[in-house]
């Protein structure tokens, strides 16, 4: 096993992750915030989830990244597969995360159309 390539894995699928929910972040926890209300109200809430984002995202791509990575091959290799593995972890985390958030707003959209028609 080269050990620049595990180690440019395990930085891909670390950075990757929190660069997609750092670009995420600011209106997501203004989403959130509207969204928390109990137990957790406002702020305190908002960042609970952005935080526990963080992690889910960041361990999914590092799961990905060491379960299936390329660590004998070239540093092209692993790069490429690195590459893949900390992309195809964040989207499912992040389509995960963004199902989980939409919920709530579709039924608050849902009952303030059907509430303004009475």
């Amino acid at each position: 096993m080269s050990e620049l390539n595990f180690i440019v894995t395990l930085f891909i699928a670390v950075l990757g992750p929190l660069l997609a929910i750092g670009y995420l972040k600011p209106i997501l926890l203004v989403v959130l915030d509207s969204l928390c209300v109990e137990p957790l109200p406002g702020k305190i809430g908002a960042h609970f989830w952005v935080r526990s984002a963080c992690v889910l995202a960041v361990a999914g791509a590092l799961v990905l990244a060491l379960s299936f990575g390329e660590f004998d091959g070239s540093l092209m290799q692993a790069l490429r597969r690195a590459l893949w593995l900390a992309a195809a972890g964040s989207f499912v985390s992040i389509a995960f995360i963004t199902s989980r958030v939409w919920a709530p707003v579709q039924r608050r959209l849902n009952a303030q159309l059907n509430g303004g028609r009475g």
